[in-house]
């Protein structure tokens, strides 16, 4: 079953997993605009402003997946070192704390790059 929500995709993981999710979940929506939408695309959370896609995040066995965008994972590459990353995404390990002060001013960055939002 495909979720059709951030909320169903987030409640079919259990335990830690669903928790690192919720957090993720949590920080983005708490700080995107309130006019950003929630959906799932790519079979991943996504929140979108208008057409522009602010971020993506997946959870696996191994990892939680971040997806901010290249420019941010290229803006922050020295921060990442210690975490498994490619163009797109940042790989969250399950056996290594959530980087939350990471993730938090990684989403700030973010936002700051949108016209719309910096002015």
């Amino acid at each position: 079953m495909t979720p059709g929500s951030i909320s169903e995709y987030i409640d079919q993981y259990d335990g830690d997993v669903r928790q690192r999710l919720l957090t993720v979940y949590e920080m983005i929506r708490t700080a995107v605009p309130d006019d950003a939408e929630e959906s799932i695309s790519w079979r991943m959370p996504t929140f979108k402003l208008g057409t522009e896609p602010l971020f993506f995040f997946t959870g696996t066995k191994q990892h939680v997946g971040f997806y901010p965008t290249p420019d941010a994972i290229a803006h922050f590459s020295a921060e990442l070192t210690d975490y498994g990353t490619t163009e797109h995404a940042i790989k969250l390990p399950h056996k290594a704390p959530l980087p939350t002060e990471l993730i938090s001013d990684i989403i700030a960055w973010r936002l700051q790059q949108l016209p719309s939002v910096a002015a």
